[in-house]
């Protein structure tokens, strides 16, 4: 059941200043053009004015220099967008789907449960599995032996955890995601018995991937997205970094504390993050790199050698943000561009033409 707060309350929760009406009751949250008067929104900018001015909400999350409707309560915070998360804990708040183990679920030999783990039907949990107190494991999961899972975490619907992985407390794993599948790892042999000359003479050798992935506390990690186990030693996302849908990140690889991964980034093996770097969508990384403290690669980048630190990269190959800004603007001129030269090399043709030869000389051609 819903309940509802005062500006007043959820002020005192956010830390905010109220403006107008504190009594004003509040039971849940919503855009600016689909609030109604029990709807708290926010703005964090003045571009935001006109539809903050025609919005039917009861409550703004406004920062110094907005100012609410005449008709609408407002609350004053330093970062609208951090307050309206903190806001949203409030109004609404997570449910847990799960509670306790299904019994349609399937428990390996060994599997230990803390306290208020809830397990949903058709998971699978492998032999030695460890999980901690509170997570949440929702249908079609799959727990590879030996795994651990720590406290408050979620995984969603069709998560695929191998063998030896390692999952931290309050992660967050959403439906699809696959972490620990073989490292893309093979060595090419020549094929016993066959010569060069043969249609087939070499193979590729399967090189088994024995290593681990580690997954430390606070990461959220996208829908479908898929984290490879290491060849020998691990695959390791720091604490704190949030993960798109769709992102791939090779074995061997580090990612540093608190990046951010946006849809269909690849990051191939052994390629080291530092912290807080920012990896934009459908940029590609090459293997055996080093992407410096926080950097920040651009979309659709493709990232051919090492990256300082809050160095700013763009294009593909990637390059210094500024100088290829610089390449960018020209795109739109270079059919201008391919006219002039044209025309001036018939102009110089011309001129050429006109030229009269040194005596004794024959002219060229």
């Amino acid at each position: 059941m819903s309940r509802t707060y005062t500006v007043r309350e959820i002020a005192a929760n956010i830390g905010g200043e109220v403006l107008g009406d504190p009594e004003r009751r509040i039971s849940g949250v919503c855009s600016l053009r689909a609030a109604e008067r029990e709807h708290l929104v926010f703005v964090d900018s003045p571009k935001h004015l006109e539809d903050l001015r025609a919005s039917r909400a009861g409550c703004a999350l406004v920062p110094e220099g907005i100012e609410p409707p005449p008709d609408m309560s407002g609350i004053r915070v330093r970062q609208p967008a951090h307050a309206m998360a903190r806001a949203v804990d409030i109004l609404a708040p997570p449910a847990r789907s799960f509670e306790g183990v299904s019994p349609q679920a399937v428990l390996g030999k060994g599997v230990e449960l803390g306290p208020g783990v809830g397990i949903g039907p058709m998971v699978y949990i492998g032999d030695g599995v460890r999980i901690g107190r509170g997570t949440e494991v929702h249908p079609g999961v799959t727990v590879g032996r030996g795994a651990t899972i720590g406290e408050d975490c979620v995984l969603h619907s069709g998560v695929h955890v191998y063998h030896e992985t390692a999952i931290g407390n309050r992660v967050i794993i959403h439906s699809g995601a696959v972490l620990g599948a073989d490292g893309f790892g093979f060595v090419q042999e020549k094929a016993p018995g066959v010569d060069s000359e043969s249609e087939e003479p070499l193979r590729h050798r399967k090189v088994r991937q024995v290593g681990r992935v580690v997954i430390e506390d606070d990461v959220e990690i996208g829908a479908n997205t898929t984290i490879d186990r290491a060849a020998l030693h691990e695959t390791r996302v720091r604490r704190g970094t949030k993960i798109d849908d769709l992102v791939m990140i090779g074995h061997n690889c580090t990612v540093g504390r608190h990046c951010i991964l946006v849809a269909q980034a690849g990051i191939s093996g052994s390629t080291t993050l530092g912290d807080y770097v920012t990896i934009a969508g459908q940029a590609g990384i090459a293997g055996h790199l080093r992407i410096g403290t926080r950097a920040v690669v651009g979309a659709q980048s493709g990232v051919t050698k090492d990256i300082g630190d809050a160095q700013i990269v763009l294009g593909s190959p990637a390059i210094d943000a500024r100088q290829a800004r610089k390449a960018l603007t020209l795109i739109d001129s270079l059919p201008e561009f391919k006219k002039s030269i044209a025309a001036h090399e018939k102009r110089l043709a011309k001129l050429e033409g006109k030229v009269t030869p040194p005596s004794g000389e024959a002219p060229e051609g």
